[in-house]
């Protein structure tokens, strides 16, 4: 093969490669920055020494899916941290319910710095998870509409 021929050919393979590795990286930023389901913050309520933050969010992964909400406890200096391609904030769930975040009327009271009372007043499905501790706090639960 000339020399002519052998350039062009590894050109066109580097060509080639270049183009797959620039695919590849649009499209784990497209895929990050547009999320098929992602939660979207409902509310939140800070611990009364301002230490915690517990987040209502609610997440519907599809025009078909049914809607989720969930409530998610993290410390106040720390960022949400979502799922860098799902953009789901499981970290720190203590409450899952299969259910629309207004129709569950989920609110949140912190009764001390370490004791949280999580209120669902239209809760209809049994929940998915429903922790009592996270850490070092404490969680109640009021669920009347079960």
């Amino acid at each position: 093969m000339d020399p002519f021929a052998k350039t062009m050919w590894r050109f066109g393979w580097t060509f080639f490669f270049g183009m797959v590795i620039a695919f590849l990286a649009m499209s784990a930023v497209y895929f990050h920055a547009r999320p098929r389901c992602s939660d979207t913050v409902v509310s939140q309520a800070t611990s009364p020494d301002q230490q915690w933050i517990a987040t209502i969010m609610e997440r519907r992964c599809g025009d078909e899916s049914p809607f989720f909400t969930h409530v998610n406890l993290r410390q106040a200096s720390q960022p949400e941290q979502r799922g860098y391609f799902s953009g789901r904030e499981d970290a720190g769930e203590i409450l899952l319910v299969e259910q629309d975040a207004l129709a569950t009327g989920i609110t949140l009271q912190w009764t001390s710095p370490e004791a949280l009372v999580v209120r669902c007043a239209h809760c209809i499905r049994h929940e998915a998870r429903r922790d009592m501790t996270w850490g070092p706090l404490h969680i109640t639960y009021e669920m009347t509409g079960l």
